[in-house]
């Protein structure tokens, strides 16, 4: 029989159990477009925190401006924002697990560039379309009253 003054400790642990980390999500808050370049600003959100950053692209090269980079989470996990390539990742991990969000960062900005672009054109083209179509107009009018008054005096 053991008795507890014969019990000796010989090591301790401390464990602490962390649970797997939340869904992430990445939201695009702005896109904005000067001259050659794109501005994006992004939040890279969990449940339980967020961090915002904002990128510059010109043409297929992107990099991160400012804002938060990294962030250590209540949860004691971390939430991260990164560009690799032209993709911008959101990852929120712990020791236990990590969940990611990716984001084409060129796609976006050729999106808005391109929109921006084609309702610009599209505009100025109608206009151009509408005052031609009425120019032509009057020109044919002009000359059909023009040729008919001829015709009328060969008569």
């Amino acid at each position: 029989m053991v008795t507890a003054a014969s019990e000796q400790i010989l090591t301790e642990y401390k464990v602490i159990v962390q649970d797997p980390v939340y869904p992430v999500d990445l939201i695009i808050d702005s896109v904005s477009s000067i001259s050659s370049s794109c501005n994006l600003t992004l939040t890279c959100s969990t449940e339980d925190s967020n961090i915002s950053s904002t990128f510059t692209c010109t043409g297929k090269t992107c990099h991160q401006e400012g804002g938060e980079k990294s962030k250590v989470t209540k949860s004691g996990s971390s939430l991260h924002v990164s560009l690799s390539h032209v993709s911008i990742i959101c990852n929120h991990s712990n020791q236990v697990s990590w969940l990611q969000k990716k984001t084409a960062a060129d796609h976006l900005c050729l999106q808005y560039t391109e929109a921006e672009r084609l309702s610009g054109v599209s505009i100025c083209l109608v206009k151009k379309v509408v005052f031609s179509v009425g120019l032509i107009i009057m020109v044919l009018a002009v000359i059909s009253v023009h040729l008919m008054e001829k015709f009328d005096k060969q008569k």
